[in-house]
This record gives structure tokens, C-alpha cells and sequence, in this order.
């Protein structure tokens, strides 16, 4: 038999899963943060309304 969808999914996915973030997308921008700082010195953000919210979810706790 295929797989299923669900095996299909990467480990990132199933991070982003067990760790509460919205997407996987959120790891990429904790690792972009890490590497150029990008939150250095940012004390709001505007969110653009864009889907699923992950970069949202990692500013929100990030600027806490």
C-alpha cells in the first residue's frame, strides 16, 4: 500500500505539531532570527493578516 498522508509530512511538521506552533514555517524564522537578529531592538509588529499566523505566533512570544 502508499502512504498515507500523514507519513508523508516531514519532521518539521510533526515539531511544529508537538511544539504548538501553527506551522512549520515558524522554525525557519526562529532560525533566520538566530542567524541576522532580527528582532534586535523591534518592540511592535504589524501582522498583515496572512495564513496560518506561525511568523505572527513566533513575534508574539518572541517580543514578550
Amino acid at each position: 500500500m502508499g502512504r498515507s498522508s500523514k507519513d508523508k509530512r516531514d519532521v518539521y511538521y510533526r515539531l511544529a505539531k508537538e511544539e504548538g506552533w501553527r506551522a512549520r514555517s515558524a522554525f525557519k524564522l526562529l532560525q533566520l532570527e538566530e542567524r541576522f537578529e532580527l528582532f534586535r531592538g523591534v518592540r511592535r509588529a504589524v501582522d498583515l493578516c496572512a495564513a496560518p499566523g506561525s511568523w505572527s505566533q513566533v513575534l508574539s512570544r518572541r517580543l514578550r
